[in-house]
């Protein structure tokens, strides 16, 4: 019994040692990935991204999994997911695309509204975001009075195009968008 003891305390002081070099490398990356700024001088959206998916992720884990090795693999699954969020659109990109949406919205016919974004600052070497939106079907009313039309969204940034369509229903008597599944 008492040698039954042990070999579970030494299993769990080596689990804890092996998390302590995970969780030092996870917050390494983290430093590093924090070290990338923005044309603003500010942290970057991919290292902010970075790190609060780490964070998030880590606390996500440990209280589904009640361990060192749940807080790991959550740390580690929320980096990698912030890192791609934090790369998707900036502030200025999603307003334009927002425009496009509400033009396409009311188009009476399926061309699409394009804006091009330039880099946030004139010193960035990054190309020009462009954003589309196109209305891919005639609007439709639903019994409640709204008006909903499906809109192609394309986004291409730094060279990488993404396309999506959504459903978007406007209320009788509103100007917002909502977008719906249908």
């Amino acid at each position: 019994m008492t040698a039954l003891i042990a070999e579970t305390t030494t299993l769990r002081s080596m689990g804890r040692k092996i998390a302590m070099r995970v969780v030092g490398v996870v917050a390494a990356l983290g430093l590093v990935t924090a070290c990338a700024t923005s044309d603003s001088g500010g942290p970057s959206n991919q290292a902010m991204g970075t790190l609060a998916g780490a964070a998030l992720g880590g606390a996500v884990g440990g209280l589904a999994f009640g361990s060192a090795g749940g807080v790991i693999g959550g740390a580690l699954v929320g980096a990698l997911a912030g890192n791609l969020v934090g790369r998707a659109l900036d502030q200025q990109e999603r307003a334009r695309l927002a425009q496009a949406t509400q033009n396409a919205f009311t188009n009476d016919t399926n061309v699409p509204t394009t804006y091009t974004v330039p880099p946030s600052t004139a010193s960035s070497t990054a190309p020009a975001t462009v954003v589309a939106a196109r209305p891919v079907a005639a609007p439709t009313t639903r019994a409640d009075g709204s008006t909903c039309r499906p809109i192609e969204l394309t986004a291409t940034k730094n060279g990488q195009t993404s396309t999506d369509t959504t459903t978007f229903c406007k209320s009788s008597g509103s100007s917002d968008l909502k977008p719906v599944s249908v």
